[in-house]
C-alpha cells in the first residue's frame, strides 16, 4: 500500500511539473521552419528587441519577467527573467530560437 502512494505521489508531481512547462518554449520548438515574424507578431506582439545582422536574418527578443513575492522581512524572492532569441532568415521564417536567463 505503501509503495502504491509513493508512486501515485510520483505520478502527481511529474504531471504538476509538466503542467507547469512554459507555453512559450513548446510553441517556438513545434514551430521552427514553419512559422513566420507575421505569425509572431500577432501571437506575442513586437519584439523588445530586434536586431539586423549582415547576412540578411533578423534576430529578435522578448523578455518574460515575473516578480517575487515580498516577505514578512520585505525583501522581494523569486523573481525571475526570461529572454526569448529568435533567429529569422532573409525569407522571415522562423530558423532558430533560444530561451535564456536575462543578463542584469
Amino acid at each position: 500500500m505503501i509503495a502504491v502512494l509513493r508512486l501515485l505521489s510520483l505520478a502527481v508531481a511529474l504531471g504538476g511539473v509538466a503542467a507547469c512547462s512554459d507555453p512559450d518554449t513548446r510553441y517556438y520548438k513545434d514551430r521552427i521552419d514553419t512559422v513566420t515574424m507575421d505569425q509572431v507578431v500577432r501571437r506575442y506582439g513586437p519584439p523588445h528587441k530586434s536586431e539586423s545582422l549582415d547576412d540578411h536574418r533578423t534576430v529578435w527578443t522578448y523578455y518574460e519577467r515575473g516578480s517575487g513575492t515580498a516577505s514578512y522581512s520585505g525583501f522581494a524572492t523569486g523573481g525571475y527573467c526570461h529572454a526569448y532569441v529568435l533567429t529569422f532568415d532573409r525569407d522571415d521564417i522562423l530558423r532558430e530560437w533560444q530561451q535564456l536567463e536575462c543578463a542584469n
